[in-house]
């Protein structure tokens, strides 16, 4: 290590750390200033002290700090300590974990005081927060405290500076490690990318390279050893004639791998049949050797993965044909993860049914090394040089990968990078054609070809309602569907069988074709560049000066359409109250009456634009016929605009007549947006019709299962929203197996009611977790229907519980929804607030969760223009909308809430709702009908408190 240290010239460094009111260098102050000098690795001096920032610090900040203004309060300012901390610092290397930050607080501080106005820091500086995104690309985020703790260092008095600033050392040092072994072509391609940024490290990789240049070392040609096994997403080999499992009796084959003493017991430790899971897996079978369709209600602690995935390829095993393929869809990642990694392994391994089973998502979740190589040798033209830093971790990632899915590669921030992303993932005529030859079809052509001869494809919700919406275009051709989590089914279809369209996006399409500022780039350009090496530019002008002038009128007449919808909407905009605009309508006319001939030109524009670009490749094409290959891959790439283009064209017609009664309209627009940030958008109203003719109609055998699909035990309402009440009676079979669980002895379900007559629900939920937390050690989960009660429940009890000592985790308050679970999971008697997406599709086994919290009943939001519109095409058939919708949706996702809390058969709990409605209205009786134990209803506090302890 001092060898490299040396080498990079880095035998001597100060890691520094600043503790602040805010995030904001011209308006907030430093409350805390550590750095801490390195000599050969080791800690060598180091410079601690707190200062008064000269105003309050907020309560948030405290919290995460630990920092209060009376701790702070007579302390010297840190602008009268700057020349001491300007001495210790020296021309010492500086580290920081984001050392953007840091600098631009210093800076900041420079300009405040007049002796050191002219002052700039010339250090070398290096950023173990942009380090750790490229060298530890796979952990979930790169927080100081997430890496310190992977690097094997306590994260204990985070957010303190002494503590941050030596961590901030300590895990540089690993990363100077884990740099060190990637070769010379790695490095420069780096290097390439830094050039002429001001990247913090881009001293480090230089010097990294000539390291090796200087040892005459290439460096190793092998992938680097990594603390990282890159998933895999085939499994297995295809069933053959030979593995042919003739099925006589579905009963003898289920109880031979289900029954006691059968396959499974035999395979797994401490297995127990289960009466549920071996009849689940008898009306999968049933259903697939018959050509029938199931929908399956099975309780958590089934083991619903194995109960239909065994069956499936039994059945696939007795068919032998390589027509009987399975797909199976799960809504959540991590369901999709758990089928692929572990039950298909072990039944295929382990039980030895030996099957091909292949993992497969949509294509723009791949990268394309076509593409790819082509974005980096033109990168001056297609990256902003502020943004360079973005891309370092995919060239460490590509290094490893073997699927090239993008969500394995967490340091790349695909959110704020989407648009690079879009110029390097795969998209049609890539990776599946001979465009991608070079590299043997990409990641997306070798896992579609090993898809086609598979046996099973597991896939999410998206990938399967993108197929179905798409004519059955994306998968290969199967005839047997599992759809688990098919509760959430109806509300995906939604999503895929929409159209959106919007400025940025219609903007950000025009710029790839042409864009002439700050210089002139776009297919355009590469056409002009193409043409000029088979001189033949003369010819091609006047289709390439069309093209740039239909792209420059698009651009205004999109921008003063979607500027007029905006200035139509101001109004409502500052009625909405900083939330902006979510609205449904029904005729475009009747919603915007003022707007007369905008959306004519604009369409027009865009319809002359698709004319100019299809006139020009046609040219292009009589130009270069001579020279075969030669326009191959601009041809592909206009062909793909000019689709959606003709997309987005048909959606402009649509929601600009607005006037199909077969389909929802909308528009939103953000209150904090620019002055053409309106999105339209429109989607089919009958999505049970779309489901039953383009995914299930077609099918041999569907299976829908989940924990939670019936109302009441009934299962009328998934059956009529999900198409499949439209198969012939004898053709379905419908069934809830249970649970194993004993949910007697297990869970209580308590309602409160408070004793205080018009106790806010606020008052009431911060006065119980603080009881709750002050008096147990239990795990709290406290699940919410709305975010703004969330964040005032969270300022309201965070003095408290800081008091207590209790752990408080809060969505939108730190940390993003994984980092929260497994910081939840860790800290036993840990308290976590959360709204919609922790309602479902997560679990916390044992200690960690005991108590979980109801604060309101899940109903929908009628404001939302898919269930308005629902709500009204009931009620002109005559049906009760609040019944017959708001309570069904509000039960499942109520139901779903509920199930995070016993998860195995050790878990024992408490709910404890605190929504009155569940007594006193009629409506009450579908929500308790639909829970596991009886409901209790319990006044007060004190009573609620014993009922609680009496349990524990």
């Amino acid at each position: 290590m001092i060898n490299i240290l040396q080498d990079l010239q880095l035998s001597e460094f100060i890691a520094l750390d600043l503790e602040t009111t805010g995030l904001n260098p011209n308006n907030d102050y430093v409350t805390e200033f550590s750095a801490i000098l390195f000599k050969e690795g080791e800690v060598a001096d180091k410079l601690t002290f707190l200062c008064d920032p000269g105003i309050a610090i907020s309560p948030e900040i405290e919290l995460l700090t630990g920092i209060s203004t009376k701790m702070v309060k007579g302390k010297p300012s840190f602008e009268k300590q700057l020349q001491t901390v300007l001495d210790f610092i020296g021309d010492y290397p500086i580290v920081g974990h984001n050392i953007g930050f840091d600098l631009s607080f210093l800076k900041s501080y420079f300009k405040r005081h007049e002796d050191f106005k002219r002052l700039r820091i010339n250090n070398p500086l290096y950023d173990t927060s942009l380090l750790s995104q490229a060298f530890y690309f796979y952990l979930h985020d790169h927080k100081l405290a997430t890496v310190s703790e992977y690097c094997g260092f306590s994260s204990v008095g985070a957010h303190r500076a002494e503590a941050d600033a030596l961590n901030t050392g300590k895990v540089f040092l690993k990363l100077l490690e884990e740099a060190g072994k990637y070769d010379l072509d790695t490095l420069q391609i780096i290097n390439m990318i830094l050039k002429d940024t001001r990247d913090p490290n881009k001293w480090l990789y230089q010097n990294l390279a000539r390291r090796l240049l200087l040892r005459k070392s290439l460096g190793s040609s092998q992938k680097p050893k990594i603390d990282w096994s890159p998933p895999i997403n085939i499994i297995g080999k295809s069933i053959s004639a030979a593995d042919q499992n003739t099925i006589n009796s579905v009963d003898e084959k289920i109880e031979e791998y289900f029954g006691q003493g059968g396959v499974l017991s035999g395979k797994l430790k401490r297995y127990e049949s289960r009466d549920q899971q071996k009849e689940m897996a008898k009306i999968v079978l049933e259903s697939l050797m018959d050509g029938k369709s199931a929908v399956i209600e099975a309780g958590t602690g089934v083991g619903k993965s194995l109960a239909y995935l065994i069956p499936s390829i039994l059945w696939k095993q007795n068919i032998a044909t390589e027509s009987a393929r399975i797909v199976i869809a799960s809504n959540t990642k991590t369901l999709q993860e758990q089928i692929f990694f572990k039950e298909i392994p072990f039944a295929n391994k382990t039980l030895g049914l030996n099957f091909k089973a292949v993992m497969l998502k949509g294509r723009s979740n791949y990268i394309c090394l076509t593409r790819w190589n082509r974005f980096l040798a033109d990168l001056g033209n297609r990256l902003h040089i502020a943004n360079r830093s973005s891309i370092i971790s995919i060239v460490i990632w590509l290094k490893h990968t073997k699927t090239g899915d993008i969500s394995e590669n967490n340091g790349f921030k695909l959110k704020k990078n989407y648009s690079v992303w879009n110029e390097i993932c795969s998209e049609p005529g890539y990776c599946t054609t001979n465009i991608c030859q070079k590299y043997n079809g990409c990641f997306l052509g070798k896992t579609r070809y090993q898809a086609v001869n598979a046996d099973v494809l597991v896939v999410n919700h998206s990938l399967l309602l993108s197929d179905a919406a798409a004519n059955n275009s994306v998968l290969p051709e199967y005839s047997a569907l599992i759809i688990d989590e098919a509760h959430n089914l109806e509300k995906n279809s939604y999503n895929y069988f929409s159209a959106k369209v919007n400025f940025p996006m219609l903007s950000a399409l025009l710029n790839v074709i042409y864009n002439s500022t700050p210089i002139e780039r776009g297919l355009i350009v590469d056409v002009l560049q193409l043409m000029s090496q088979f001189k033949k530019l003369s010819q091609i002008d006047s289709y390439i000066q069309k093209v740039k002038d239909h792209v420059g009128d698009l651009k205004i007449g999109a921008n003063i359409f979607f500027k007029t919808v905006f200035s139509h909407s101001r109004d409502k905009l500052q009625s909405a109250r900083g939330y902006g605009i979510k609205k449904r309508y029904k005729r475009f006319k009747e919603e915007f009456p003022a707007i007369k001939s905008e959306p004519n030109a604009f369409i027009f524009e865009l319809s002359n634009l698709i004319d100019a670009l299809k006139k020009l490749i046609k040219k292009t094409d009589e130009l270069v016929s001579d020279f075969p290959g030669g326009f191959d891959d601009l041809r592909i790439r206009f062909t793909n605009i000019i689709g959606t283009l003709e997309t987005y064209q048909r959606t402009l017609e649509q929601v600009t007549t607005g006037d199909m009664d077969e389909l929802i309209f909308w528009y939103e627009i953000s209150q904090y947006g620019n002055e053409n940030s309106v999105e339209f958008a429109c989607t089919p109203l009958d999505m049970s019709q779309s489901l039953y003719e383009n995914l299930l109609k077609s099918k041999h055998s569907t299976i829908l299962t989940s924990a939670t699909l019936q109302i009441a035990d009934s299962f009328n309402y998934i059956l009529r929203r999900t198409g499949i009440d439209k198969f012939e009676s004898d053709r379905i079979i419908i069934e809830a197996v249970g649970s194993p669980f004993d949910y007697q002895n297990q869970m209580k379900f308590i309602t409160y009611h408070a004793s205080e007559k018009n106790s806010n629900d606020i008052a009431a939920l911060s006065k119980i977790l603080i009881e709750l937390a002050g008096s147990l050690n239990k795990g709290i989960l406290a699940l919410f229907t709305s975010y703004y009660t969330l964040s005032e429940v969270y300022r309201k009890i965070q003095p408290e519980f800081k008091k207590l000592g209790v752990k408080l985790l809060a969505q939108g308050m730190g940390g993003a929804r994984t980092a929260l679970l497994e910081q939840f999971r860790k800290d036993r008697g840990s308290v976590l607030l959360g709204t919609n997406s922790f309602w479902e599709g997560i679990d916390v086994v044992g200690e960690s969760l005991e108590i979980l919290i109801v604060s309101k009943l899940p109903f929908p939001v009628p404001s939302e223009p898919i269930i308005e519109a629902n709500v009204e095409k009931l009620r002109l058939e005559g049906a009760n909308p609040f019944n017959d919708y708001y309570v069904p949706e509000s039960v499942l996702k109520f139901r779903q809430g509920v199930g995070r809390l016993i998860r195995s058969k050790e878990d024992r709990g408490i709910v404890i709702n605190l929504d009155e409605r569940i007594d006193k209205k009629a409506y009450g009786q579908y929500f308790k009908r639909s829970l596991p134990v009886q409901a209790i209803t319990v006044v007060g506090l004190e009573n609620l408190m014993q009922e609680v302890n009496e349990f524990f």
